[in-house]
């Protein structure tokens, strides 16, 4: 079984990414996207609060950074274990053993579905694993792959947003200096204010990069019905499907503008636990 931190020490199952250890890199996108962020609201804000238009835009702007905090907490919060592992901690299984489901782990001491992995790094098994994401400190699975998806892709917006408009502000102060003052008497002063907005603009670039590539490789793994894992050991033969139906096995049945909205994934009004017996008979 995993150990703690090296130690030697067996490691008790993660359930999600906001338990204990942290992961430096989970830490560290924390900090950069809290400065992110506070840098923006405290450098632009002040400079738009004056107009109908500037309000709207920065309506827009909280909207997208809330979408993204929320599909973030989202992934980073939801237990991706196969159903079977989570009814195991409720409860002894009603069929356990080898043959309890159409793989066995001998780790987790249960029956799992076809695609499930066992995930080291957490210690349990991933429904449909598709990759532990270090920045979340979380796999990414079935249970939460619509999150984990719309949560780079928000992010990936959000940062596309940033840079219109700190572009536009730029180009508006080259244009007319007096412009990138605060009406403030306490606010930043032209030339640290001009670097604070290249800082912002350099890290909305590998934000918005870092984000959209990984939004393309999950939209392309979703399309294929194939995770990453699955396409490099070439074990698993997808059904041919439409692409709708496709997406659908991700954000939930049937389509909807639910897709886009912090909501749980359903199936025709069924959740992962209602659809479990069918899912281990397959």
């Amino acid at each position: 079984r995993a150990t703690y931190l090296g130690a030697g020490l067996p490691m008790a199952q993660r359930q999600h990414g906001l338990q204990r250890p942290f992961d430096s890199h989970q830490v560290g996108s924390w900090v950069l996207i809290g400065c992110f962020l506070g840098l923006f609201y405290g450098l632009y804000l002040p400079l738009h609060l004056n107009t109908a238009a500037g309000i709207a835009l920065i309506a827009l702007y909280s909207a997208s950074a809330g979408s993204a905090l929320v599909f973030g907490f989202l992934t980073t919060h939801t237990d991706a274990a196969d159903p079977a592992v989570i009814a195991k901690r409720v409860g002894p299984p009603t069929v356990s053993g080898p043959g309890a489901g159409i793989n066995y782990c001998y780790l987790c001491e249960v029956g799992v579905a076809k695609r499930t992995r066992h995930c080291r790094r957490c210690d349990k098994c991933v429904a449909i694993f598709d990759h532990h994401c270090p920045w979340v400190n979380n796999c990414v699975g079935a249970n939460n792959q619509k999150h984990f998806v719309l949560f780079v892709g928000y992010t990936a917006l959000l940062s596309g947003y940033a840079m219109v408009l700190l572009v536009l502000r730029l180009m508006a102060t080259l244009n007319e200096p007096r412009l990138f003052l605060t009406t403030h008497s306490h606010g930043p002063q032209e030339p640290v204010s001009m670097l604070y907005m290249f800082l912002l603009l350099f890290e909305a670039l590998l934000f918005g990069l870092f984000t959209s590539a990984m939004f393309c490789e999950q939209l392309s793994s979703i399309l294929t019905d194939q995770t990453g894992i699955e396409r490099l050991k070439n074990d698993y033969a997808p059904p041919r499907r439409s692409a709708v139906q496709n997406l659908s096995e991700t954000f939930g049945r049937p389509c909807s503008l639910l897709w886009l909205l912090p909501t749980p994934v359903t199936f025709n009004g069924l959740t992962w636990w209602d659809i479990l017996p069918t899912e281990h008979e397959v």
